[in-house]
């Protein structure tokens, strides 16, 4: 029996996520909570094209080892939020997310085991993924919802200035973009080569966004 609530706790621990593992287990996420987090919003690269060429069946087990490759993200304190047809949201507690810059470093670490596992990747689909990804830093309301299938639910604009980071990654021929708002934050600007690249204006928004590029020096390994 202990056994058995043990490996309960565990799995909605993992389905909730640790930050807010506490405020469920004391009833807090009933009412909306407000907290400052930072949120990647990460997506495989050409996925329309891919999934027309491998049908429907062979793709859907592409994302799946996709996925199973994207939990890597947890040992650098990353949560995945929602999975989002082939891609994902994954956030962090700004402490965690900063620590070691560990929500790029989540992205990196990511991309290298998808490269370590192309072998993998070739043989059983004759691709192997890439992926962009925008991360944004903000607050958002937290919230437990439903009645009858119960969840965790992030609100706020935080959210959507992340997907929209990520959507514009293609048109500035980017991998990794992130707002200038999570770059000041950084308290180690010198690990990556970041530059300012331009700004982004948002529907309903009067102040636009900056945005930087992200990519590892070449002599990091």
């Amino acid at each position: 029996l202990a056994g058995f609530i043990i490996n309960f706790l565990k799995g909605v621990e993992r389905k909730i996520g640790r930050g807010n593992f506490k405020g469920w287990m004391l009833g807090m996420l009933n009412k909306p909570m407000e907290q400052e987090r930072i949120f990647m919003f990460i997506d495989m690269k050409s996925s329309t094209s891919l999934a027309e060429k491998l049908k429907h069946k062979k793709y859907s087990h592409l994302v799946q080892d996709v996925f199973n490759d994207l939990s890597i993200v947890s040992n650098y304190d990353g949560e995945i939020y929602q999975y989002l047809g082939d891609g994902a949201i994954i956030s962090w507690d700004v402490k965690s997310g900063l620590k070691r810059n560990n929500c790029m470093k989540a992205f990196f670490a990511f991309n290298k085991l998808i490269k370590k596992r192309s072998r993998y990747y070739n043989r059983k689909y004759n691709h192997i993924p890439k992926f962009k990804a925008g991360i944004h830093v903000g607050k958002v309301m937290v919230l437990q919802v439903g009645q009858v299938r119960r969840d965790i639910s992030y609100n706020g604009d935080t959210i959507n200035t992340a997907a929209r980071i990520e959507s514009v990654c293609n048109d500035y021929k980017q991998n990794l973009l992130i707002s200038g708002d999570l770059h000041d934050l950084l308290k180690d600007k010198k690990e990556f080569n970041m530059n300012s690249i331009d700004k982004l204006t948002l529907k309903g928004k009067r102040k636009a966004i900056e945005l930087y590029y992200v990519k590892e020096k070449r002599n990091k390994k």
